[in-house]
């Protein structure tokens, strides 16, 4: 149950939906990597099929987005942590109701992954960096 109260956050049409239909939303929370934590960065070494399925179907009704790429980051500090990074290219205006989107599509199919998964976003504007370069393009051109 949502307490406008205390639960600040937007909710879309199929949000919605999905709420009167009795299904859970998605869930995400908002981190920031500091600037000076360095990186490793690489192709997907795991199957992320499940994933680039459901992004492309979600992705192909979507017109705001323009391109999306995948990277596996590996940190190079005291975490050595090893993540999934989904990089979505799409209007600013726009990113947070894909945020949701993106999130309530991975938990209506029930998303597993290998790796834990972090996404970011870039103006259509911006310039692509390293990160998308040496990922995986998995929508757009």
């Amino acid at each position: 149950m949502l307490n406008p109260n205390v639960d600040a956050i937007a909710l879309y049409p199929p949000e919605v939906t999905a709420l009167l239909e009795g299904r859970p939303l998605g869930s995400f929370t908002m981190g920031e990597m500091p600037a000076q934590t360095e990186f490793l960065v690489e192709p997907p070494s795991v199957s992320t099929v499940a994933l680039n399925m459901i992004l492309r179907n979600l992705f192909e009704k979507e017109a705001t987005v323009k391109t999306a790429f995948l990277t596996e980051l590996h940190r190079e500090d005291d975490s050595a942590a090893v993540i999934l990074l989904l990089t979505i290219v799409a209007a600013k205006a726009q990113q947070e109701r894909l945020l949701q989107l993106v999130t309530l599509a991975f938990k209506t199919e029930a998303l597993e992954l290998a790796l834990p998964l972090d996404m970011r976003f870039l103006a259509p504007d911006e310039s692509l960096d390293q990160i998308c370069n040496r990922g995986v393009q998995i929508f757009g051109t």
